[in-house]
């Protein structure tokens, strides 16, 4: 039987995506901000490649290729002869701890790795469903080609899963009552799946509270000044919080850990990544005179849990913390492109360019080994 080397899974993935993000490209090149807006394109390609990856990377081999996933089956096999997840996996993220332990019952892990895929990709799926309606393609495609996408589907999978329930929640707060509770439901869910999203669901309500775009901002600007001045003090303070009990493994990580990072310290590469999405929500606000509420929400969700990792951002492992602002990058980064009159003549091919940077980002980061 034919199979795919475990090494060569992210190429092939990577390579498709260039592939579909190419075509999509040249479809809406031409088109004009009405022309964008008003699109009835299909497409049914990208939930082939939706449905595709689902299955593919959901039934990979257990390889060190694929980070976690080698860990996650060991402590898999070790709950099926447990009498409680408790035995083996002794943290707080009972949901998760549950599905684990009692999927590891019934059926094998690959069937489980199955699972969690459905769980990660569908409500990213969905949400964009909600999010640009006609444009939900193009907006998942600016999902799959974010760097930190294939990683948290097969790496960071508990993180990962979580936080598209958060997405998907976020894509419905601002409905009907039905979808208020439903969304309640979801961030209880991943909350229970991984407690680090008390921070972006804290966020949310945030943003939706604080509709004033100014105050966004200068918060953002005002934790690059804190973290420079006082960054060691305000590790400390988050540490005794108890936000996440990995919080101080992160923080407070000894000389042989540090050493297998390249740069630590106040990560300038990291805040100009961070900076783009929120450079877009200045230049449409201030400049364009843009307002919409899910946009304001989308943003201000972003800046607020974006601020935060700024806080701890020298310490080791801070891309953990990155990873709760930066799961929103792609929606954020996509939804003005997709629903809002930005460039009369040009919003096509504007859309598709950054379309093609985003994903440049990722093959570059790929490529030297990041």
């Amino acid at each position: 039987m034919w199979s795919i080397s475990p090494q060569l899974y992210q190429p092939l993935f990577l390579a498709i995506v260039f592939i579909f993000t190419i075509i999509n490209f040249f479809r809406i090149k031409s088109l004009t901000s009405l022309g964008v807006l008003q699109s009835r394109k299909k497409w049914g390609g990208i939930f082939l490649l939706t449905v595709a990856f689902i299955v593919v990377i959901g039934l990979r081999p257990v390889d060190s290729a694929f980070g976690d996933t080698v860990n996650y089956a060991y402590i898999y096999e070790m709950l099926r002869g447990a009498s409680s997840f408790r035995d083996v996996l002794p943290g707080d993220e009972i949901l998760f701890n549950s599905l684990m332990f009692y999927c590891s019952k019934v059926m094998d892990v690959s069937f489980f790795f199955l699972i969690i895929e459905v769980i990660y990709v569908v409500p990213i799926y969905l949400a964009c469903r909600k999010l640009a309606g006609s444009n939900s393609g193009i907006m998942m495609l600016f999902c799959f080609a974010a760097f930190s996408f294939f990683s948290y589907g097969v790496n960071g999978i508990r993180n990962g899963m979580a936080c598209s329930l958060i997405i998907l929640a976020l894509s419905l707060v601002q409905g009907n009552t039905r979808d208020k509770i439903i969304c309640v439901i979801l961030c209880l869910l991943a909350i229970g799946s991984h407690k680090s999203t008390v921070l972006p669901v804290f966020c949310m309500l945030l943003a939706l509270f604080i509709k004033n775009p100014r105050v966004m901002f200068l918060f953002w600007i005002g934790s690059i000044l804190l973290s420079l001045t006082e960054g060691s003090q305000i590790e400390n303070f988050f540490v005794s919080l108890g936000f996440d009990d990995r919080m101080e493994d992160y923080l407070n990580v000894g000389e042989e850990t540090m050493e297998q990072f390249s740069a630590v310290g106040f990560r300038w590469d990291f805040l100009l990544y961070s900076c783009v999405p929120i450079l877009m929500g200045w230049y449409l606000i201030f400049r364009k005179r843009i307002y919409n509420r899910t946009y304001l929400l989308l943003l201000g969700t972003y800046i607020f849990a974006n601020a935060f990792w700024i806080m701890v951002i020298r310490a080791s492992f801070s891309n953990r913390f990155a990873y709760l602002s930066w799961f929103l990058y792609p929606m954020v980064l996509s939804y003005p492109l997709l629903k809002l009159p930005i460039w009369k003549k040009t919003q096509g091919r504007n859309t598709g360019l950054i379309m093609l940077g985003h994903y440049a980002f990722t093959l570059v980061l790929f490529l030297i080994g990041k």
